[in-house]
């Protein structure tokens, strides 16, 4: 039994599973049942709340909706954790859905989350973005909580600043030498290779502001959607990138990379927002953050 209707129950398993069948398999009703349900919920709010392709996303409508109901699903979570704490029955209520940046999952966001399993058995969908848009994801109602370096409060939820993650600008020795013989100039880096994580990535483009005072369209750029390939592609003289110093591990004492810009760096701030709901999971969590980024982010 759930303390939400069938119809909620049934509107959040099909956005988290992404389709209808997995949704069903899940509740363990036919797919035939999910649709009546989710038919019922769209008649009564009186708008269509789901995109019915693969994977299956919510409408606008649905992305409203969802935003209310997914913090009721943890309260519910909570309640149910208390009165049935050995029940099997709620193994997907301990799933909490995140939205993080890669640079802070490369980094040191494992170890709390290992913690919270470990101590309270939570599971975790992560769902990795740029920390200039995880925000969209909290306000969309797909997640709980996001890792963001948007400082205006999202309405209905709470903000809590975790520190600044410390990035530079690095190449592999060979490359600078080879681009950067006659100085950090508007035309060497034009020259030059870039690595981007993706085209949503400005980090390079506000860093090249910092050290020429100008804009530079660089005459050809990489595209590579992970944090550590991207450090890996510099010691592979592909490209000159802006990448957080924790990625670097012992890269510049080996000599596989050089800092092309030492006393230039970009600190970009990072806060943790999720639901304004009185939750123990979500302060269990929101401690165990604050815990483990101190240790490696700047005050």
């Amino acid at each position: 039994m759930s303390l939400l209707s069938p119809q909620v129950v049934a509107f959040i398993a099909i956005i988290e599973e992404t389709s209808f069948e997995r949704a069903a398999k899940r509740l363990n009703v036919t797919p035939s049942a999910i649709s009546q349900r989710i038919k019922q919920l769209e008649d009564r709010v009186g708008q269509l709340l789901i995109i019915r392709q693969f994977p299956c996303k919510p409408t606008p409508a649905g992305e409203r909706l969802l935003s209310r109901v997914k913090p009721m699903s943890l309260l519910e979570a909570e309640v149910m954790a208390d009165f049935l704490p050995e029940s099997e029955t709620y193994s997907y209520s301990k799933t909490f859905s995140i939205a993080v940046n890669e640079d802070s999952l490369s980094t040191w966001l494992l170890q709390p989350l290992a913690t919270l399993y470990q101590e309270y058995g939570y599971l975790f969908d992560i769902q990795v973005d740029n920390e200039d848009f995880t925000l969209e994801h909290l306000k969309n109602g797909t997640v709980i909580g996001a890792l963001t370096s948007e400082k205006k409060l999202l309405q209905g939820c709470v903000s809590q600043q975790l520190g600044n993650m410390r990035y530079c600008a690095i190449a592999s020795p060979q490359f600078y030498h080879h681009y950067f013989k006659n100085g950090l100039t508007a035309a060497a880096f034009q020259q030059a290779p870039m690595l981007d994580y993706d085209h949503k990535d400005l980090l390079q483009r506000k860093f090249l502001e910092m050290i020429i005072h100008q804009t530079v369209l660089p005459a050809s750029v990489h595209y590579l959607p992970s944090a550590l390939s991207l450090v890996d592609a510099v010691k592979y003289h592909m490209g000159w990138c802006v990448t957080q110093e924790g990625l670097l591990g012992d890269a510049i004492e080996k000599g596989e990379v050089i800092n092309i810009a030492p006393d230039i760096f970009m600190d970009v701030p990072l806060y943790w927002q999720y639901a304004g709901i009185r939750s123990r999971v979500l302060s269990q969590i929101t401690q165990a953050f604050m815990t483990a980024s101190s240790a490696v982010l700047y005050a």
